[in-house]
């Protein structure tokens, strides 16, 4: 997944919602339960690197060794989840800009900000944070250079999930959107929106792409994306 066509994505959408700013709530875009979602996650991740190369191993273990089902399984939801969820989210714009309905441009639109914004901050930590990825050394778990994902390959990229971020990053816009609008679809479009999601990370960490603390702050980032592009449109309905 690409954070630059992501954004390019968001600046597209952008003309259909930089109208009526002045009768705009006054919605703060980020608040402190954002922080704590973040923070958790963070600490969640420091302890979880403790544990990563044992959890790493889980892929060798009955029934999940040699089963090409579970694979195939789990990279299907990963793809509906990550770059799938992508063209869901431009059909969704796409449609109800032709079909004149508001709501699904709306939640198309919240959709792809939520991705782009997801997708930019993965992009810089894993620049920054320079994790090698599990591939190439699943028992060194704590692996780690200050700025290497800048200048060097998607190798030392790992953390966090960009995947596992704009799965729920289109998780939480969604559900954040059809509860906006009391929606009764949310009761069931939730759980498997985040189910999906779900899997994404875990096929992440089952393909030895992704450490189980990369995906972890990969949900969190996810999750704040969603919702900070969600009050976005609160404040510029």
């Amino acid at each position: 997944m690409n954070a630059r066509m992501l954004l390019a994505l968001a600046l597209a959408a952008a003309p259909v919602r930089a109208q009526d700013t002045a009768s705009s709530p006054n919605v703060p875009l980020f608040r402190s339960s954002d922080a704590a979602i973040l923070g958790g996650a963070l600490a969640g991740s420091l302890i979880l690197i403790q544990y990563d190369a044992r959890i790493t191993a889980w892929k060798g273990l009955t029934p999940f060794r040699n089963s090409p089902g579970t694979g195939r399984a789990l990279d299907a939801a990963a793809f509906i989840g990550g770059p799938g969820s992508i063209g869901v989210e431009a059909a969704m714009w796409g449609a109800g800009r032709i079909w004149k309905n508001k709501d699904l441009a709306t939640d198309g639109e919240t959709a792809i900000e939520a991705a782009a914004l997801s997708g930019a901050v993965t992009f810089l930590v894993k620049g920054v944070a320079g994790r090698a990825r599990p591939y190439l050394d699943s028992t060194r778990a704590n692996n780690f250079s200050f700025g290497r994902g800048i200048s060097t390959s998607e190798d030392y990229q790992s953390f966090p999930s960009e995947h596992t971020a704009a799965a729920f990053a289109f998780a939480t816009a969604m559900t954040a959107r059809l509860q906006a609008r009391h929606s009764p679809a949310v009761k069931w479009a939730a759980p498997v929106l985040y189910g999906l999601a779900t899997l994404t990370g875990i096929s992440r960490v089952y393909n030895h792409d992704h450490w189980a603390s990369d995906c972890l702050m990969g949900a969190a980032i996810g999750t704040v994306s969603g919702l900070v592009s969600e009050r976005w449109h609160e404040r510029h309905p």
